[in-house]
């Protein structure tokens, strides 16, 4: 029998999640995680903040969120060694980058995507 199409798809992306994450309905960032082989190896997530440099995040181990501390490494690396004053962003984006960076760093345990809705982003995931 021929694998379907969903078949393929999974197969495809069995080891990866894209998310794309939007304020007032407008995207602001999208957000890449690769999972590791095994569960203990390193979970990479990759963070683009629309407009700067994208950004990777690692994590590894056993017994605790690796998603949501990875993606929290990454959010952490937005802008280093940019100066942002000189970026020609309006008020509310940089606002809005403020906050998710600070809604990742501070989730309390939360998971990365509940912290950033919580923060008033809206997370959609695409693969």
């Amino acid at each position: 029998m021929r694998p379907t199409i969903y078949d393929q798809h999974d197969k495809a992306f069995n080891r990866v999640s894209a998310f794309v994450i939007a304020k007032d309905g407008e995207r602001v960032a999208t957000v890449a995680i690769k999972f590791p082989a095994d569960g203990a190896g390193r979970l990479y997530a990759y963070v683009h903040w629309l407009g700067l440099a994208m950004v990777r995040g690692a994590a590894s181990g056993y017994g605790y969120d690796k998603r949501s501390a990875a993606v929290s490494d990454a959010a952490d690396k937005i802008g280093a060694g940019v100066d942002l004053s000189s970026l020609s962003q309006r008020q509310t984006a940089v606002d809005d980058r403020l906050s998710f960076q600070e809604a990742l760093r501070h989730s309390d345990g939360t998971d990365w995507t509940r912290a950033l809705e919580d923060a008033g982003f809206t997370v959609w995931q695409a693969i």
